[in-house]
């Protein structure tokens, strides 16, 4: 049987904690009232900012999801790199990445605590670091052997593999990610493969805006 710790006029623990609460909730209110017996008025100006402020709060919280969505290209201006994160009513999320002036879409992302610029390459088959972005990463670049040819923009380079523990772009995270290594003279801006790419739902280009969605939970 369960034992009731503090059993009082046969309330349980639950409804003891709710008639403390409501009793301080009680002295809370008739103390301002108190206060301010003298200035009614000025009580329920009070009293009706607040419901107004937290009309508004309840409000902005219910149209989250459309807000951010008009929200997107002002957030985009302050920082181009930095996906902005949606959610429809069902909860479903998607990551909407404007494009940046070169006119490529570039996307901020965490290799290991470390962030990093992926500039998002749907026709490239895997995640490729540079080199700087790699040893940033705690990766020992010095260990690694560059010997698994690939054919880049520049011509034939010479890769080296090995794998992130997490990588992380915006509230989404993978981890024990295979990735490419090449050379800072080989690769100027680190790149977001189809490896990575492929783990969303779904990927489409909406003007100038790129719209990563989640798989479902």
């Amino acid at each position: 049987m369960e034992t009731q710790i503090f059993a009082v006029f046969g309330l349980s623990d639950e409804g003891l904690a709710r008639l403390v609460y409501l009793a301080g909730l009680m002295i809370l209110v008739g103390g301002g009232l108190t206060a301010y017996r003298h200035r009614l008025p000025q009580a329920l100006k009070h009293a009706t900012i607040w419901v107004l402020i937290f009309a508004v709060m309840v409000t902005i919280y219910a149209y989250r999801g459309p807000l951010l969505r008009l929200a997107g290209p002002v957030l985009a201006e302050l920082n181009p790199d930095r996906a902005v994160i949606v959610s429809d009513p069902d909860g479903v999320q998607t990551l909407s990445v404007a494009r940046s002036s070169d006119g490529h879409f570039n996307i901020a992302a965490n290799v290991d605590g470390t962030d990093i610029r992926f500039l998002i390459d749907t026709g490239a088959t895997g995640t490729v670091l540079a080199e700087r972005d790699a040893a940033r990463a705690g990766i020992d670049v010095e260990a690694l052997t560059f010997n698994r040819p690939v054919q880049t923009a520049n011509g034939l380079a010479f890769e080296a593999r090995t794998r992130v523990g997490r990588l992380e772009i915006g509230p989404f995270a993978l981890r024990n990610v295979g990735v490419g290594v090449l050379r800072d003279d080989q690769l100027q801006t680190s790149l977001l493969g189809m490896n990575v790419l492929s783990r969303f739902a779904s990927l489409k280009v909406e003007g100038d805006r790129l719209i990563l969605m989640a798989r479902p939970d």
